[in-house]
């Protein structure tokens, strides 16, 4: 994959040459550890960058990983905002944030909710969100937008990526994303900023806790068969690609098999199974499936080994 040279044209029409190593160097530059990104993740994310035309050297997109996690492909604001004035249909846009502000009126307090353009706060107002409208071509009203703080600040990641010191100037990053996101779906589909993809991996389903018991011998049960299909002639490529395809998050990525349920498991043992049996019928017997091609999946470091 290192010498392996992927090329294309940008949305500027900028002929594009980046390899694996590209990648390691200008992520490394720009501060982001990349020990433990792997060749397969910096290989998902060329292709991404190539069928989006997605600049690397301008930060148009790059990669991100916690720890042990898999690694999060995330375009800039910029890359957003470029894309979106691309579009003929594409009119201006406007973004801010919401506060509440508070005073005293007769005997109590009053409160009002201001969306104000910009992101500058006042001494003594609260924040608790941010909007966005995109105009376009053709629509009577903008697309609008609104999200709140609440979703964004939970207590295991705040102080991350600058919420803590500017809240404010991030809800507003988060809120305009997704209403170009909404405006222009051929265009941004698919892309999220770092903000967005901080808050959509501290909700990675996790398995429920009854169910622990249940997946160990699921698990032992899928190595098994796995291990007989293998030696039937089933690629290791080919069952990887299924899972990718067949058992994924809510956004329609492949699921870590560290997250998956029992039910999740079963089906992934009735795959294996009903695989072992078309290779064991009789050569003149119609199969009961035909084996689909699908996309070369990324594999996390800390997913089950079966």
């Amino acid at each position: 994959m290192a010498s392996e040279i992927v090329r294309y044209k940008a949305d500027n029409g900028q002929d594009i040459e980046v390899t694996e190593q590209d990648v390691r160097d200008l992520m490394a530059a720009n501060g982001n550890a990349m020990e433990n990104v792997t060749s397969q993740e910096v290989k998902m994310f060329l292709r991404l960058c190539q069928s989006q035309r997605l600049n690397p050297f301008t930060r148009d997109a790059y990669i991100v990983k916690y720890g042990n996690q898999p690694a999060s492909v995330i375009a800039g604001k910029d890359a957003f905002v470029k894309r979106a004035t691309r579009n003929k249909r594409y009119r201006g846009h406007e973004a801010g944030i919401t506060v509440l502000r508070r005073f005293k009126k007769n005997d109590g307090v009053q409160t009002v909710i201001d969306r104000r353009e910009g992101s500058m706060m006042l001494p003594g107002e609260e924040l608790v969100g941010g909007w966005a409208k995109v105009y376009l071509e053709g629509y009577e009203c903008p697309i609008f937008e609104e999200v709140a703080l609440k979703e964004y600040t939970a207590p295991d990641k705040y102080g991350k990526n600058g919420w803590s010191r500017m809240p404010a100037t991030m809800i507003r990053k988060v809120a305009l994303c997704h209403a170009l996101r909404e405006a222009f779906p051929e265009d941004l589909g698919g892309l999220y900023g770092a903000e967005e993809m901080d808050q959509a991996r501290s909700e990675e389903p996790q398995p429920p806790r009854q169910q622990e018991d249940l997946r160990k011998p699921l698990w032992a049960e899928v190595a098994n068969l796995k291990a007989h299909a293998l030696a039937l002639g089933t690629s290791e490529e080919g069952i990887v690609s299924w899972m990718a395809a067949n058992i994924t998050n809510p956004d329609g990525s492949p699921k870590s098999t560290r997250y998956y349920t029992a039910e999740e498991i079963i089906k992934l043992r009735d795959f294996l199974a009903l695989n072992i049996a078309n290779h064991e019928q009789p050569a003149d017997a119609e199969p009961e499936y035909e084996d689909a091609e699908y996309a070369e999946p990324a594999l996390a470091d800390n997913d089950i080994k079966f």
